[in-house]
């Protein structure tokens, strides 16, 4: 259990794109993921080039069994009635729910409840909202995880390199959808 640790989808992206992905895995022996966060890379698969490895990768590690997918049904009752109460606390839906940020706090919540000790994950609203929070998990970030399996500081910023590279990329091809109404409402408030 010591080596143990859950990943978000921001994380798992990273991983890929950098190919960090393997020397993340045979450090930890597998990397589990909650049914949320598999919900979301497997989108990634009816994409084209480097973009659709991220749903590729993940189904051939996952046929390997380096990859573990912890989903809902196998918690017990009381644990999925105190996994959908601590979801609502933080203004989420039930786990079957597709909603933004949901994966981070799924994968928590899942990790606090399977006893994980390790969850990495780059969204900072999320580590934001459960800083003062007082668990067992320990929360790594993208630097902090290219810092401990990163061989020499180049090989940290060329991965760091390729994956803002990739980003801006997305961010160019598929412009928010954010409705452009919300900013001038959230000036009203």
């Amino acid at each position: 259990m010591k080596h143990n640790a859950i990943v978000d989808t921001d994380i798992w992206v990273y991983l890929v794109l950098s190919n960090f992905y393997e020397r993340v895995v045979k450090y930890h022996g597998k990397l589990y993921f909650s049914d949320v966060v598999e919900n979301e890379i497997m989108k990634w698969q009816s994409n084209i080039g480097k973009s659709k490895e991220i749903a590729e990768n993940f189904m051939q590690l996952k046929k390997k069994k380096q990859l573990v997918v912890i989903q809902f049904d196998t918690f017990d009752t009381l644990e999925r009635m105190s996994i959908e109460h601590q979801l609502s606390e933080y203004g989420l839906k039930t786990v079957n729910i597709a909603e933004k940020n949901k994966g981070e706090f799924v994968s928590y919540l899942y990790a606090i409840h399977k006893k994980i000790p390790h969850f990495k994950t780059n969204d900072k609203h999320f580590a934001h909202v459960i800083a003062n929070k007082k668990c067992e998990v320990e929360i790594q970030h993208w630097n902090e995880l290219l810092d401990q399996h990163a061989i020499s500081i180049k090989e940290k910023q060329d991965a760091l390199n390729k994956v803002k590279s990739f980003e801006k990329k997305m961010i160019d091809e598929h412009p928010s959808k954010v409705d452009p109404r919300w900013e001038k409402l959230r000036g009203f408030i």
